[in-house]
Formats: structure tokens, C-alpha cells, sequence
């Protein structure tokens, strides 16, 4: 094990590139006072998890999320190449394919299970770009961590647009344990949402939560209630070096905070926006649950997975 793979790819490539220092801050006090509101109903109609991170939800936190807010996630990169162009997208540009382990570049996917065995991983979320356009490649990864003598949470995001029923049967017989869908870069099309419900038990979305698309976003939480989604994964609309111009030309401006740990800040509306939806889904929901992913969220996740990380090489070295 190198020395530099104690750092996490997007760490590495941090050296490279860097967001645009902010202005002095300007104090939003109504905003402010909103975000109070908000967080005390929230707390008054019985929101789970902890205020001072962020880190919310309104029934239960979904299975591999609970292993990642231990450290003991990681992120499996099949591709850079997708079958959208979200301008929120914080990929490298021009797209790449390349497949990241754990911030490690690998060439094989069966390579994937020692990495994920030599730092003691026990959830990993199987992401792109588009992971389904090289639907070999994403089986053979599920496959090769199956193999492994230990049970492994494992999860696939997507956009849904690969989705099919052959390719579902086969995630499901090669071990996939759900899929999780971003609505938000297909206008919200639950097409491949009530699909994939015929193959498995579990089947999420996440999505970034766009202040300008609150009329849809409360929609489509009644419409996933209604279908039996268990678990909506919401998380703020952010800046980065891969997508600033982009989420600058939709009128958006970031939050002046800045973290060593993360590469990128929160629109100013976003979080607040998220509180909302959070509140509306605690007081019209049934059955789903929302967890509101902040950047405060990430930011704890970042940092004790490092630690883990290094601690966990010490003893590899």
C-alpha cells in the first residue's frame, strides 16, 4: 500500500483544482431565522438524528448509510461516461473511463474485494457516471465482492436509463442488494423506479434537492410514499471545481463556509430548501423515509473515514 493511497482520489485531485475563493460573507439573517423555524418544527414533529451535524431523518436511516456514518463505507467508480449531462454534476471533465476503488485506480473489478477487504469495508455504493453502461463490468464487481467470506452491504446508483428487466434479474442474482435512482436527471420519471420494485425488496432514490423544483420534489414524495419506496436520500445542491460555471449560470451562489475535508459548498438555498421538504415528508408521509445527507454529513463522513483509514494502514504498513 502506497503512502499516498491513505488519501482519497478526490483528495489527491484537490491539489489540482480549487474553488474560487468566497466573497466576505453576507448575513442572511431572514434566511437565519427561516432555518430556525424550520429545524424546531422539525424537532417539535419528532425528526431523528443530530441538529448540530445535519445529519436528519424521519423514520429510519437506510442500511448502508448507517455502515457509512461509521467510516465503514466507500464509493466503487465504474465509469466517468454517462447518459446525462446534469449541470450538477461534479465529475471530471472531459469524462473519463476509469474504474476508482476506494480512491484507487484499478484495472480489473475483480481487484475490487482486496481493497475492500485489506481496509475492513462493509458497505460500498457502486456509482459513475452511468455504472449500467457497462452492465459487465458492474456484475463482475458484485460478483468478486460476493466472493468474499463476510456479508457486504452493497448498493447501485443510477439514473435509470440502462435499466431493464434483464439487467435487473441479473443484479439480483449476481447479489445486489438495492438500487438507488436520481429522479432529478430524468425530470423525476418513476418509470424505472416501479421496475426495479418487481425485482427487489429495497429500492431508493437520492437526489440533490434544487430549490426551484419544490412543486416536483413534493410530488414525487407523496408518489414514492404511495408506491411503497422505503427510503429518499436528499442532500444539498452543492458547488465544486467539476461544476461551478454550470450551478453558477442557474442563479445559484455558495455558502461561504469552507471545510479542509470536502471539495465543495452548499448553495446558500439548498439547505434550506431541504429542511422543508424534510418537514413536509414528516408531516404527509406514511411509510417512506427521508434522510437529509448534508454537507455537514459528508464533512463527519470524510473525516472519520480518514482516520480509519489511516489507522488501518498503520497497521497494514
Amino acid at each position: 500500500m502506497k503512502e499516498a493511497d491513505s488519501l482519497s482520489w478526490y483528495a489527491r485531485k484537490a491539489a489540482l483544482t480549487t474553488l474560487p475563493a468566497p466573497a466576505a460573507p453576507e448575513v442572511d439573517t431572514r434566511r437565519a431565522g427561516r432555518i430556525e423555524s424550520l429545524l424546531r418544527r422539525l424537532k417539535a414533529a419528532g425528526i431523528k438524528g443530530s441538529i448540530r451535524s445535519m445529519t436528519l431523518f424521519t423514520r429510519s436511516l437506510p442500511p448502508g448509510c448507517r455502515l457509512c456514518l461509521k467510516g465503514q463505507g466507500s464509493n466503487l467508480f465504474v465509469t466517468g461516461h454517462c447518459t446525462r449531462d446534469c449541470f450538477f454534476c461534479f465529475n471530471e471533465k472531459p469524462r473519463k473511463d476509469e474504474l476508482v476503488v476506494h480512491g484507487i485506480p484499478v484495472d480489473q473489478p475483480e481487484e475490487a474485494a482486496a481493497i475492500i477487504e485489506r481496509f475492513d469495508l462493509r458497505s460500498v455504493g457502486i456509482s459513475g457516471g452511468e455504472p449500467l453502461l457497462f452492465p459487465d463490468r458492474v456484475l463482475r464487481l458484485i460478483r468478486s465482492l460476493r466472493a468474499l467470506p463476510r456479508k457486504l452491504r452493497i448498493d447501485l446508483y443510477t439514473n435509470g436509463d440502462r435499466v431493464d428487466k434483464e439487467i435487473l434479474q441479473e443484479l439480483r442474482s449476481a447479489g445486489l442488494d438495492a438500487l438507488r435512482f436520481n429522479l432529478v436527471a430524468r425530470d423525476f420519471s418513476l418509470a424505472p423506479v416501479r421496475q426495479a420494485l418487481r425485482y427487489f425488496k429495497e429500492v431508493a432514490v437520492e437526489i440533490p434537492v434544487i430549490p426551484e423544483q419544490m412543486p416536483k420534489l413534493r410530488g414525487m414524495v407523496m408518489d414514492l410514499d404511495r408506491m411503497g419506496v422505503p427510503f429518499l436520500n436528499i442532500h444539498e445542491l452543492f458547488f465544486c471545481p467539476e461544476n461551478f460555471d454550470r450551478v453558477a449560470a442557474e442563479g445559484e451562489t455558495p455558502n461561504a463556509q469552507t471545510s479542509k475535508h470536502l471539495l465543495w459548498r452548499p448553495t446558500q438555498a439548498s439547505g434550506e430548501a431541504a429542511l422543508e421538504l424534510l418537514l413536509y415528508a414528516l408531516e404527509n408521509t406514511r411509510r417512506l423515509s427521508v434522510y437529509y445527507c448534508s454537507c455537514g454529513t459528508q464533512e463527519m463522513i470524510s473525516r472519520n473515514g480518514l482516520l480509519r483509514r489511516k489507522r488501518l494502514n498503520g497497521k497494514t504498513a
